[in-house]
């Protein structure tokens, strides 16, 4: 049984879980999970564990750290594999000689906090000239520059592509897929638009106001454009007698509802629902929003708006913390700042080519990391591994975490903000196998349990 355990031995499976995991993810290159080749501390940490629970309950604890690293910033697993070895060496090594964990864990802590802050005051920002720094990433140097050029111009995304050749493309404006269900295809400038929750189906509800509109460019999109509504708008427009586009707007459910928001904010309206705020036969042309211009391209259209609105920033913020939300999975991510893009009206994309499927999904791979790399670098600017020469160390545990941090890394830059995350994540997890893994062993009790009773429950009353 896990309670079973001695002290000793059940914190020295936990080290043994996590140097195993360390050991992997450390190799040079990709380890090959499941017949394809994967870099991810979650991925390779399923494939290592056993039946021990403590040396399993150290590779997840391991995992879960490197992980969050490198999801943040695109990349740092083999270094942060390599850092976590040597902390986990050097506590080994000082425990072993009669120092007390918990001791021994302040002052990992205060190493720790010592040396973030002079990241942070030594941090410079990013220059213009630094395709290099993600060239490493990309294995391209035309690939790093297109990452470069396109995270400059906005909220950069990758998607897939069904080219072989990786090529960046730049939208000004809002993009919504999808083809028009009324009118032709062209660019008209000075457009009314009505957004429009439900499906419109009847033409009598939507004449009132087409009849105040006259003959101004109008722009429709709705949950759906059916029936009577479909059939004489087309008829319409047609015989010249109004001056209307419109189009089903895409996605589904949540991402739906959000994109029409976003596109009411955009141009300075709001959504109709034929409720609020007015039935469709009260609104007026003064309550519509505003395009420069509207193109319809086949496969999508694009709408201009003016993105000098204070809606647009607080809205782009509230998309910006759900960003930053440890919840928040990557796909949803990266759907989130498709959705900063529109708002920003620059939408900057770059299709991940490949001649092969394997071939795309690595290159898409390779560029999303790269382009999480340097949006940390533009964000909080980089260090130079020379400057660590320079950090005033007191303490041996200062000196030995220093020392590590510069035999991590092999690049004479760096991304401060990694050189942080991997600071704070790394110095927790050692600090964790110090005090609080040692008490789950110690005291017999396992994750679970500690749960339980930083919750108020009575474990030894379960246990009964």
């Amino acid at each position: 049984m896990i309670r079973k355990i001695k002290f000793e031995d059940g914190r020295k499976k936990l080290a043994e879980g996590i140097l195993s995991l360390c050991r992997v993810l450390s190799l040079e290159g990709q380890v090959l999970v499941n017949g394809t080749f994967s870099f991810s501390a979650a991925e390779v940490a399923g494939k290592l564990e056993g039946s021990d629970l403590y040396y399993n309950q150290g590779i997840r604890l391991c995992a879960a750290a490197i992980n969050e690293i490198n999801q943040t910033t695109g990349c740092g697993t083999g270094e942060s594999a390599r850092l976590t070895a040597e902390l986990l060496a050097y506590c080994e090594r000082k425990s072993a000689s009669g120092i007390s964990p918990v001791l021994l864990a302040r002052e990992l802590k205060a190493a720790a906090k010592t040396l973030e802050a002079f990241v942070r005051e030594n941090a410079i920002p990013l220059s213009d000239a630094c395709a290099n720094l993600v060239e490493a990433i990309t294995k391209d140097r035309e690939t790093a520059q297109m990452v470069v050029d396109g995270s400059n111009v906005g909220e950069l995304v990758v998607k897939d592509s069904m080219f072989g050749k990786t090529k960046l493309e730049i939208t000004r404006g809002m993009r919504l897929d999808g083809g028009l269900a009324v009118g032709e295809e062209g660019t008209v400038s000075d457009t009314l638009v009505l957004i429009v929750k439900n499906p419109i189906t009847s033409f009598s509800g939507i004449y009132p106001l087409l009849q105040k509109t006259e003959q101004q460019n109008l722009f429709i999109l709705a949950d759906g454009i059916e029936g009577e509504a479909l059939t004489l708008l087309n008829t319409n427009v047609k015989q010249n007698r109004i001056h209307v586009r419109a189009m089903k707007a895409p996605g589904i459910g949540r991402r739906k509802e959000d994109l029409l928001e976003d596109a009411a904010v955009y141009t300075d309206t709001v959504v109709f629902d034929g409720i609020y705020p007015c039935t469709m036969e009260e609104v007026s042309p003064a309550m519509l929003g505003r395009a420069k211009a509207v193109t319809a391209a086949g496969s999508y259209t694009i709408i201009k708006g003016n993105t000098d609105n204070s809606r647009i920033y607080k809205r782009i913020e509230a998309i910006e913390e759900r960003i930053r939300d440890p919840k928040t999975n990557y796909y949803d991510q990266q759907k989130l700042r498709e959705r900063i893009a529109g708002l920003m009206g620059c939408a900057p994309v770059i299709y991940a080519g490949g001649y092969t499927t394997a071939e795309a999904k690595e290159e898409k791979r390779r560029i999303e990391s790269a382009v999480a790399y340097y949006q940390t670098m533009k964000q909080y600017g980089i260090l130079k591994k020379e400057v660590l020469n320079n950090v005033p160390v007191g303490s041996e545990a200062e000196r030995f975490l220093t020392e590590s941090m510069k035999q991590s890394f092999k690049e004479e830059e760096i991304s401060a903000y990694l050189l942080i995350l991997m600071i704070q994540k790394i110095c927790g997890l050692i600090v964790m196998w110090l005090t609080t893994g040692a008490v789950m062993v110690s005291t017999g009790y396992d994750r679970e349990d500690l749960e339980l009773i930083k919750g108020g429950v009575d474990i030894e009353r379960l246990r009964g």
